[in-house]
């Protein structure tokens, strides 16, 4: 599959970083590559192993289908806290094997398992990644987006993603496919939608006192408390796009939504949110490049025509499909040339800044009944284009 060609790229992009400064993923010392963050608060993360012990796994049927998603959240008493790997230290020596490669020990502007800041409940935002893509490329976005006063999870769609790590250092691999054809999306899609519903329901436990973690693993001080779901936003990148805005349509608890470069329908076939509606806010930033290439168009025209809630879509100036993700940050310039395929010519900082500008500004208007946002004046940044 090309995600996999992507993903072993990524993984070699980040082994040069590793020969350049030093490190390698036997060492002990990290280097941190995600840009700063844009908001006031330090940020803690921890991870939940949730099992959905009534549904059978669509890509193993003889196991219930289980899942591994990272919350990030405001946090306190950092200093206390080591600073969390951008991947796990048991997971690296695994996509080292697999992809033969070295690769650096990777950290990330987040603290594991402190206790959340508190004083306050947080809206809480629902992050999926791309098709066959890990939830680890939307760390550097959920992290901003905590620092901003914001919940995120990050979703992992086990035997999708390249390779899930679950507690006790058991690992589920990516489920090859005859090919990425529609009766494959359409897989992906449908146990997407059931995984968002699980998260929703174990995250409504956690706020009722409940551990939903399968384990019981113990939990950051105060997160139950620090979760608002009565402001629920989802974002999601590629297929997770149309996953955030399909689950929008189908869930009353979904609040806004943002599509980052994904179609809102599979190939010829149309999602109910493209020929239905929805009637609640949603945010459509796409890339210059599925903005030359059009396949989008058709679905996007549909929601256009059925959507009643407020809506807008953008286009970011020489971007690419990644450019939405942390992959920008990971690649240094003398690699660029080798990612080409997968980010644009702009600069990754200033990719960087304005994804999370107008991702922070959506949910900040429509979570926060904020003003004054970037959404509610035409765009400043030549970078950014109003296509509707």
């Amino acid at each position: 599959m090309l995600i996999n060609r992507l993903f072993a790229v990524l993984l070699s992009v980040a082994a040069l970083v590793a020969g350049s400064t030093g490190f390698s993923g036997a060492s002990p010392i990290g280097v941190t590559v995600l840009p700063r963050l844009g908001g006031q608060s330090p940020v803690g993360t921890t991870t939940l192993h949730l099992v959905d012990a009534a549904r059978p796994d669509p890509f193993k049927p003889e196991r219930s289908r289980e899942l591994m998603v990272s919350v990030f959240y405001p946090a306190a008493q950092i200093d206390k806290y080591p600073r969390a790997h951008y991947a796990s230290t048991v997971l690296i020596p695994e996509l080292e094997k697999r992809f033969g490669i070295e690769l650096p020990g990777l950290l990330t502007n987040s603290y594991s398992g402190p206790p959340a800041l508190p004083g306050s409940a947080y809206p809480v935002v629902l992050f999926t990644p791309g098709a066959g893509v890990t939830r680890v490329l939307g760390t550097g976005l959920a992290e901003d987006l905590a620092s901003r006063g914001y919940v995120v999870v990050t979703i992992d769609h086990t035997y999708e993603a390249p390779v899930v790590e679950f507690p006790g250092g058991r690992f589920a691999q990516f489920a090859p496919m005859p090919a990425f054809d529609k009766e494959t999306r359409h897989r992906y899609a449908a146990a997407r939608m059931l995984d968002t519903q699980l998260v929703l329901n174990s995250l409504t436990g956690l706020a009722h006192g409940d551990n939903p973690d399968a384990e019981h693993r113990d939990l950051p001080s105060g997160l139950d408390r620090a979760l608002d779901l009565d402001r629920i936003g989802m974002i999601g990148h590629s297929l997770g796009g149309f996953t955030a805005v399909e689950t929008m349509h189908d869930d009353r608890r979904i609040d806004a939504a943002i599509d980052l470069d994904g179609q809102i329908g599979i190939d010829e076939d149309f999602g109910r949110a493209a020929t239905e509606g929805v009637d609640r806010p949603v945010l459509v930033l796409t890339s210059q490049q599925i903005a030359e290439v059009g396949d989008a168009v058709p679905s996007l025209d549909a929601f256009w025509q059925h959507g009643t809630g407020w809506k807008r879509q953008l286009m970011l100036r020489d971007s690419a499909h990644y450019d939405f993700t942390d992959m920008p940050a990971l690649v240094p310039e003398f690699a660029r040339p080798a990612t080409k395929q997968y980010i644009g010519p702009i600069p990754a900082d200033r990719a960087t800044t304005l994804v999370r500008t107008y991702v922070a500004a959506m949910f900040d208007k429509f979570l926060r009944d904020r003003s004054g946002t970037v959404l509610d004046q035409p765009p400043t940044d030549p970078e950014m284009v109003v296509d509707r």
